[in-house]
């Protein structure tokens, strides 16, 4: 990968983690397939932009039943 195509993949990820960030904090309690179909990301994706954005630091994931 050379580095503008690095540059253009580090920003679209950033840009879905904002997006992910705004839709947790207007809908707290959307389920992650939900999430992923209104943000258009395929549901692995979103699994991939949740672990980044708790290994950050910036979201607590707990499991409901």
């Amino acid at each position: 990968m050379n580095i503008i195509m690095f540059k253009i993949w580090t920003m679209l990820n950033e840009t879905d983690n904002l997006n992910v960030l705004r839709m947790i904090t207007e809908k707290p309690k959307i389920t992650q397939r939900k999430m992923a179909e209104k943000l258009g990301l395929s549901l692995g994706k979103l699994n991939y932009v949740l672990k980044s954005l708790k290994k950050k630091g910036l979201i607590k994931i707990q499991n409901f039943k």
